[in-house]
């Protein structure tokens, strides 16, 4: 009897399984597979229902609320004054212009350039301190149990609570007397104690989902706290600390109120600081302010952008936990 079965044969390949360690797969197609049902039936199918059509102009209309004045800043500011002196939506006549953020980048009274230097000096070094604070606070609130453990976290709350104004009241004079007023350094010990307490709490809640058995397997083999800190909970926080990070980043570097309380100098203002000063005193040229405000809002959103996958990770993490 004669095998007829021809193993060169591509079409036999294409159309019988193959097995891989006891299981059965198929080739994928070339192409995709086409729909049996008519056209008209599928655009009746894609159709949303109407709870789910609500909850699509809802989105669609809270996008717009966001975009239109993001769209109407970025358009003055790449424009003449003369052009959007009635309104940016108006365009009669549009040119096209860069002239607005070298301006603004040069600015006398306060240039963007050497401010939004400043900002990252105080806002880096304050997201980096809070970040890593921030998770060796929480891991014993998720973890351990000590004495007056619900009375700190009350006031870690309390602390969070409090308003900018009572922050900068209880450490003017501080400040001032240790020298602090008026420095970088002394700006950012600011928003390290005022971040904190957010931050432990929602460090704490992402770190009670972390399982137990993971670090008494550790310990088991012979690692202390520290290095099942390092090699365990630090790597299993990744997502959360990128949220915090992100959050705390856009929360110092758009901070307007602590840098006028504790910063005088000229030199030493940030980019909030030297907004305010662009609008000039007789005349407010718009497109000068719109090229500033892009210019200090790009950092963020460039953060934000890069770093959503994680940000978004960590966010539905802490929430679920």
């Amino acid at each position: 009897m004669t095998d007829t079965h021809n193993a060169d044969d591509p079409t036999d390949a294409d159309s019988e399984p193959q097995t891989d360690g006891g299981r059965v797969y198929h080739e994928p197609p070339e192409t995709a597979p086409l729909s049996d049902r008519p056209l008209p039936e599928r655009l009746r199918a894609a159709v949303p229902s109407g709870a789910r059509a609500l909850r699509y102009v809802i989105a669609i209309g809270v996008a717009l609320l966001w975009l239109v004045p993001l769209i109407g800043l970025f358009m003055a500011s790449v424009r003449p004054l003369d052009q959007i002196i009635q309104g940016w939506w108006n365009f009669e006549t549009l040119t096209v212009t860069f002239e607005n953020y070298a301006e603004a980048w040069t600015f006398q009274s306060g240039p963007m350039r050497q401010a939004m230097y400043n900002t990252a000096i105080v806002t880096i070094p304050a997201v980096l301190a809070v970040t890593l604070l921030g998770t060796m606070v929480a891991y014993p609130f998720a973890r351990f149990d000590f004495p007056m453990k619900k009375a700190l976290f009350f006031l870690l709350i309390v602390v969070m609570a409090a308003p900018p104004e009572l922050v900068a009241m209880g450490n003017y004079n501080t400040l001032r007397t240790t020298g602090l007023f008026d420095t970088y350094m002394g700006l950012i010990l600011v928003h390290i104690g005022w971040g904190m307490g957010w931050v432990v709490m929602f460090l704490r809640n992402f770190l009670l989902g972390l399982p137990e058995e993971l670090e008494e397997a550790a310990r088991i083999d012979g690692a202390s706290r520290y290095q099942i800190f390092k090699s365990i909970v630090l790597p299993y926080s990744a997502p959360a600390l990128v949220s915090v990070a992100v959050i705390q980043f856009t929360w110092v570097w758009n901070s307007f109120f602590f840098p006028l309380v504790f910063m005088r100098s000229r030199e030493n203002q940030l980019a909030p600081q030297v907004l305010p000063l662009m609008k000039g005193r007789l005349q407010i040229d718009w497109g000068l302010v719109a090229a500033g405000s892009v210019l200090t809002m790009i950092v963020p959103i460039l953060l934000f952008v890069t770093l959503q996958r994680y940000y978004k990770q960590g966010m539905v993490a802490a929430v679920a936990d």
